[in-house]
């Protein structure tokens, strides 16, 4: 016997419903629970309106370091100030450098129980450096080192490996690395990098204390490639991968994996030879001893990176990604896309790229001599300079003197995580749409961890903290919004500095956020009104 909807017994409500309901509680509550963040722990400090904004280092499971230009003097020195926080934002140190007049801050590099500071010994590409070896578990200053390279060295990376220093960067247009051997006070020059018309778009340090560089061809000429090599700490090559790009491509970006597993992954983006934007994503795996070949992927054939745009223009763009791919064309769909960090898990490897878009009043490629945004060795004279490379552990202040403000804009649309298999083979996507968060130069708006077979995305906008998750075996997704939690309830936030703010993956499920605020506290007697700086500490579950 059969029951309509209106002659169903009543036991059916007296049972079945209930548990009906009871699954999709349940059910509801799974979800929830995924999408879940806790805001565990909050820095705040006062902030004038004199003051400089802090920048900040993570280190890992050995906290966080802050930095700022002091803006005051003893005698002719210049007062840096240094401030070490534990993983719950507690400080454990405070420390004030002197150093020279017109001596920029230019780079840093965290090893375990060290954080080193590199300073440019003025405004040229001719001085020196000066490099600061601070020890993060006492709060001191150990050691200061100068390096005399003697060259016009324009300087686009930096790294410490094993014992020794690695500086990439270009001389004459040239791309160069130096080693700057820390015991004896020497410097080499590694032979093999003084080409024309190459550039330098990848330096990276592995787990085993040995680094990788990759060069690409910039020339017009045919047959251009890709040039992969792997150096141990004493700049002695390991090995060296020679591929060919092809006549009709041009790669843009360029990240490689650091040997947590054995196998070694170049990802990045490429696109037209005279083309702006990219058009794609591609792998490589590194093989010396076969002739691999470059692995091309549209945009379009990815099934989630078009989900920031409307979706009839989405669904169009993927349509006609698979005609183009069938028919062999270029694919027709390109944007500006920013690779951020490549990891590394037991299935492959995992690519964080972010979707942007520059204002109409700048060109992101100003100052290349290749027609590429991601080259320009004058990068840390102009701090709005959008040029950027990969975790190159340059800093890059969003201003530099007097919190002094640019009109200019790069506006993030979106961020897209791809997974590769160990072939380079794409697995699957998923990436989460963002309002044009809006910044003053080229830089990671957003982060995310990947646990247990579920992605958690999260970036900041103003005071509110953005979280999405996502289940990659059912493809269910959750997203929430969540103030800025503050240390008293009766706190209240009046305004928040535009621009001047972000989130970063800190270490295991843990991320850290900050900005500046404006807050007011009716309660107070004084400091009812108060302006701060601030970090809090987010942990997924």
């Amino acid at each position: 016997m059969k029951f309509s909807r209106e002659n169903r017994p009543s036991s059916f409500y007296n049972t079945r419903l209930p548990l009906i309901l009871l699954a999709v509680l349940i059910t509801s509550l799974c979800h929830l629970s995924e999408a879940q963040v806790k805001q565990t722990h909050r820095y705040e400090r006062k902030q004038k309106n004199s003051d400089e904004y802090f920048s900040i280092i993570a280190l890992k499971e050995e906290g966080l370091a802050l930095i700022r230009d002091k803006n005051k003097y003893n005698g002719n020195k210049k007062l840096w100030e240094l401030i070490l926080l534990d993983t719950a934002l507690q400080e454990k140190g405070t420390l004030e450098l002197e150093i020279e007049q017109r001596y920029p801050l230019i780079g840093y590099e965290h090893t375990k129980g060290h954080l080193y500071l590199l300073y440019r010994t003025g405004e040229t590409n001719r001085n020196s450096f000066s490099l600061m070896d601070v020890d993060i578990t006492q709060g001191n200053l150990l050691q200061r080192y100068e390096i005399k390279p003697e060259l016009d060295f324009k300087l686009t990376h930096f790294s410490k490996v094993g014992a020794n220093v690695v500086l990439g960067g270009y001389v004459s247009n040239e791309p160069a690395i130096l080693i700057y051997e820390m015991a004896d006070n020497q410097i080499k020059v590694i032979p093999g990098f003084f080409q024309k018309d190459n550039e330098l778009v990848e330096l990276r340090v592995n787990q085993n204390q040995t680094f990788n560089t990759v060069l690409i061809d910039r020339s017009l000429r045919s047959e251009r490639k890709l040039v992969f090599r792997t150096f141990d700490e004493t700049g002695k090559m390991l090995l060296e991968d020679i591929v060919p790009i092809g006549d009709d491509r041009s790669l843009q970006t360029s990240i490689s994996s650091t040997l947590e597993r054995e196998d070694l992954m170049v990802l990045g983006t490429w696109g037209d030879r005279q083309g702006k934007q990219s058009s794609g994503f591609f792998s490589l795996t590194i093989d010396p001893f076969s002739d691999q070949k470059i692995n091309f992927l549209s945009f379009g054939e990815l099934e989630h990176f078009t989900d920031y745009l409307n979706p009839k223009r989405a669904q169009r763009i993927k349509e006609n990604a698979r005609e183009d791919a069938l028919e062999g064309r270029r694919p027709s769909f390109t944007n500006y896309v920013m690779p951020f960090k490549i990891e590394e898990h037991k299935e492959g490897f995992l690519l964080l790229a972010e979707v942007y878009h520059p204002s109409s009043n700048i060109s992101p490629y100003y100052g290349s001599p290749y027609g590429s945004p991601y080259y320009n060795p004058y990068y840390y004279y102009n701090p709005f300079w959008p040029g950027y490379y990969p975790g190159m552990r340059m800093y890059r202040p969003y201003s530099y003197g007097n919190n002094v403000k640019n009109s200019d804009e790069i506006k993030t649309n979106a961020s897209i995580l791809v997974a590769f298999d160990s072939k380079g083979k794409p697995l699957w996507d998923h990436s989460i749409k963002m309002d044009e968060l809006k910044k003053p130069s080229l830089e990671q708006v957003s982060d995310y961890v990947f646990i247990n077979s579920t992605v958690y995305f999260l970036y900041k906008k103003e005071s509110e903290l953005h979280i999405k998750t996502i289940n990659i075996h059912d493809g269910s997704a959750n997203e929430l919004v969540e103030k800025i939690k503050l240390n008293d309830p009766l706190d209240e936030i009046r305004s928040e500095k535009e621009q001047e703010d972000g989130t970063k993956h800190w270490v295991g499920n843990t991320f850290y956020t900050w900005g500046y605020q404006t807050i007011r506290n009716v309660q107070k007697k004084d400091d009812r009104v108060r302006d701060v700086f601030y970090i809090n500490k987010v942990v997924v579950p």
